[in-house]
């Protein structure tokens, strides 16, 4: 969970094949909020941008993928599946021994900081789905629901996630910064950590090391 929002941030990564890496707060009843969810949004549109020269133009397939990792609390299987979820960058650098990590992440530091490594400043132009994205996401989790797959209450989860990865209730196309997405992360989290269902998970997962299906 936190783990993987770190490395979300990161701007070069250096992990072992054996990684196993996902977004798992909905497990315990929440949303990513330490700037995952905001992460997936933005890889999203970053895909957008990268498939138009494809003639790949709408948002939602990507929304949609992003939004899959996180309501089913997905873990990747190894580092190379990691990337195909979108949990790694292609530039990340995948080694075959853990005990090689260290080593070629001092290597790719300090070749950043010979090529003259800035921070990217905050992005403030990040292209959502908005209310339409959202509308589609809670049909999905509806079907989920009424099929038996989710429970009830991992559809209030779901559809939580769904606001926040769609950029909130405005219009599809709209454009926010991450400073809007990371409010929304927060809304979101303080009110599913108010939530009685949400704390019984958190206390179950403690007591037993399990997920609590309520």
């Amino acid at each position: 969970g936190g783990g993987c929002e770190f490395t979300l941030h990161c701007d070069r990564a250096v992990v072992a094949f054996e990684t196993y890496i996902g977004l798992v707060e909905a497990g315990v009843g929440l949303l990513p909020a330490g700037g995952g969810t905001k992460e997936f949004a933005m890889r999203a549109a970053d895909d957008v941008g990268r498939g138009r020269a494809g003639g790949q133009q709408d948002a939602f397939p990507f929304v949609r993928t992003y939004f899959q990792n996180i309501a089913t609390a997905k873990v990747s299987r190894s580092a190379l599946d990691a990337r195909t979820l979108g949990y790694l960058r292609a530039a990340d650098v995948v080694v075959m021994h853990a005990d090689e990590v260290l080593h070629v992440a001092l290597a790719q530091a300090r070749a950043l900081a010979e090529q003259g490594y800035r921070p990217p400043l905050p992005r403030a132009a990040i292209g959502v789905t908005g209310r339409t994205g959202i509308g589609t996401l809670e049909m999905m989790l509806v079907n989920l629901r009424d099929g038996g797959f989710v429970s009830a209450y991992d559809f209030d989860v779901g559809l939580a996630s769904a606001r926040v990865i769609c950029g909130g209730e405005i219009d599809a196309g709209s454009e926010v910064d991450e400073k809007w997405l990371l409010h929304l992360e927060r809304r979101e989290f303080m009110a599913l950590l108010r939530n009685a269902k949400t704390q019984a998970r958190i206390a179950h997962t403690l007591a037993t090391g399990k997920p609590l299906r309520n």
